[in-house]
């Protein structure tokens, strides 16, 4: 029997499977066992060639369904690159933070924009604000995980919520816990959307590529809604699972 293998890859060319299918589970299974995790650089097409002794064609192959498969995510001048999965069983509730974790990687957020103004009406009627509340905070965060930029976040919420941008750490979430307004309960929507220009600067996407947009209100123990936010999805990186049931007779 004729093998070659890598630390993490395994092929058997004796094997009636194709060796760049062989290539293709091996790489899945090293994300899957966490060997190699969100945002980790693969090997090179020339450098697997020469670790494991397969002609070009099959490297390359097996590359390019691992990218078309959403696995892998490919940075001109940067290499490949295990893409970042955010997986979110529906009805759970998670924040970003949480989401990251559980599918293996670290989120981080860049603050990309801060304003105090006058809520919309739109925002009014989300956070059930009254006349003598209309001031809220607005929060544009660029949503990463281990450096990779998944999607594009605002937020906003009731002014009293945050009086200082320096307050708050990375988590939103655990910033509404130690102002006693923990978010309990949430109501999400889902959309499909077109990139703008803003949306394709921050993403590093071109213009009028899908985006999926969801859109959250979050409510405290005493159904008092303390967040409006609406995040800009990269398809790529976010899988959504939602169980359904069916009434009995």
């Amino acid at each position: 029997m004729n093998t070659t293998s890598h630390p993490g890859f395994y092929l058997d060319e004796s094997s009636a499977l194709p060796l760049y299918m062989q290539l293709v589970n091996a790489i899945k299974s090293a994300v899957a066992e966490g060997r190699l995790r969100p945002g980790d650089v693969l090997p090179s097409e020339r450098a697997l060639v020469e670790m494991l002794k397969i002609a070009r064609g099959t490297a390359r192959k097996a590359l390019q369904q691992l990218l078309e498969e959403g696995v892998l995510i490919r940075n001109q001048g940067s290499g490949t690159f295990v893409a970042p999965q955010v997986r979110q069983s529906l009805p759970s509730l998670e924040s970003f933070s949480e989401m990251a974790a559980a599918s293996g990687g670290t989120a981080q957020s860049e603050l990309v924009g801060y304003l105090r103004r006058l809520a919309t009406q739109e925002e009014r009627r989300a956070l059930q604000l009254t006349d003598g509340q209309s001031e809220i905070v607005e929060l544009t965060r660029l949503r990463k995980i281990n450096g990779i930029a998944v999607s594009l976040q605002t937020a906003v919420l009731p002014a009293h919520l945050l009086d200082k941008i320096s307050e708050m750490d990375e988590s939103l979430y655990l910033h509404l816990e130690t102002k006693g307004s923990p978010v309990l309960r949430a109501t999400q929507h889902f959309r499909a959307v077109s990139t703008d220009s803003q949306l394709a600067y921050y993403l590093n996407i071109k213009q009028d590529e899908p985006l999926l947009l969801v859109t959250r209100i979050g409510f405290t123990s005493d159904d008092r809604p303390v967040e409006y936010t609406r995040t800009w999805c990269l398809n790529d990186y976010y899988d959504f699972t939602l169980e359904l049931r069916r009434k009995a007779p």
